[in-house]
């Protein structure tokens, strides 16, 4: 496909970013090329690959982990450096392309070869999903790059958009997939569930959350307008973590018992810490907030109180799972039952000038809920 698009590139630790002109690419063996057209912004994972928290995506997936950022950027003090394997990540983590978050269109589709994992799941029976052809709208759960006008992705990690979802609801296939993984593996009808943090995640926990037959949902949040959100999308308590001990108050509502579900969507330390106090005996805890920063918590009592974890990945990994999790996902999402809409709080076009500004409002903990680029707009 002859042409060139544009891709906004991250340059270094705080930046600057770039706007670069590239040559579209041609898919290789087992790959696609898809034609963006909504991004959203992973407001805690995007904001800390800028500050060197967080690896960005497309090293990521190429085992690259927090503390190869600490040792990057060499962090002193670090008490935990002693501890750190001694492979040391080989590549330089600058310049990135993120976005990892979107959906597009389908422009070509490169030769699959017969090893190929989504034509083994086609063949399979497994998947419930259509073969993806040129034309298609797709989601994407493993975008790289989706700061940009093309990207060169896989079919396994795409899935046709139903005609009910518009592009900017379809952009939120990730965040949806991530959080359901969690709800449908830990949240039972009648559960009385704990959601810490309501940004993005958290508020897509809470929805879901009820949809799976959750009795009592409390979740805390900061942010006067994220708690008026969550009452709305479900939540029968809001706490303010800063007015209130949530420790206390969780005692208090639950005359000390604890609580069964715990679902952390704030990646925060603040958030963690206190999990191990909040948790009822047998407690299923979902650790959705991707935390950078080491975490001085109560480790044992996981042991004292039967703690059973668990998080994203690990219902992620390419299999029957991907098969089943993802449409089961888009499902959901189409199903009319979720408020998606209202998530997206800030829209962008591909520019230094809005990239800049917006990342100023995540970092200064203004009320941005999702900020989608808005891309390849018919004129």
């Amino acid at each position: 496909m002859a042409g060139t698009f544009k891709q906004l590139v991250l340059t270094g630790k705080g930046g600057p970013w770039e706007l670069v002109e590239r040559e579209i690419p041609t898919p290789g063996p087992g790959e696609i090329l898809v034609e963006m057209k909504a991004s959203t912004i992973c407001n805690q994972t995007d904001l800390n690959t800028i500050l060197a928290k967080h690896p960005p995506h497309d090293h990521q997936i190429t085992l690259m982990y927090p503390h190869d950022f600490r040792i990057w950027d060499k962090r002193d003090p670090d008490p935990l450096a002693k501890y750190y394997p001694k492979r040391k990540y080989a590549r330089e983590p600058y310049p990135t392309t993120m976005g990892h978050e979107g959906m597009g269109i389908v422009r070509a589709i490169g030769l699959m070869p017969e090893e190929s994992p989504y034509r083994t799941l086609m063949d399979e029976g497994l998947q419930r999903r259509e073969a993806i052809r040129v034309g298609d709208r797709v989601a994407m759960a493993a975008t790289i790059g989706g700061y940009g006008e093309y990207v060169i992705t896989r079919p396994e990690e795409c899935l046709k958009v139903p005609d009910s979802l518009s592009d900017e609801e379809a952009s939120l296939f990730e965040p949806c997939a991530v959080v359901h993984s969690v709800i449908k593996q830990i949240v039972k009808p009648l559960d009385d569930v704990l959601i810490l943090g309501q940004g993005s995640l958290g508020l897509l926990a809470t929805q879901m959350a009820r949809i799976y037959g959750a009795k009592r949902i409390i979740t805390t949040e900061p942010s006067a307008y994220k708690r008026e959100l969550s009452r709305k999308f479900g939540a029968d308590i809001v706490l303010n973590p800063d007015e209130v001990n949530i420790v206390h108050a969780i005692e208090e509502i639950t005359d000390g018992m604890g609580m069964p579900v715990i679902i952390e969507c704030a990646g925060e330390p603040e958030t963690i810490q206190p999990i191990p106090y909040l948790a009822r005996t047998g407690c299923r805890v979902g650790q959705i907030g991707a935390c950078c920063d080491p975490v001085l918590i109560d480790w044992s009592y996981i042991h004292f109180k039967a703690m059973k974890i668990t998080c994203p990945m690990q219902d992620s990994i390419l299999g029957k799972s991907l098969n089943v999790g993802y449409q089961a996902t888009m499902d959901l999402m189409a199903s009319g039952k979720m408020d998606l809409k209202s998530l997206i709080t800030h829209r962008l076009s591909l520019t230094i000038e809005d990239t800049d500004e917006i990342f100023r409002k995540i970092e200064a903990r203004e009320d941005v809920v999702k900020a989608v680029y808005v891309l390849n707009q018919e004129k």
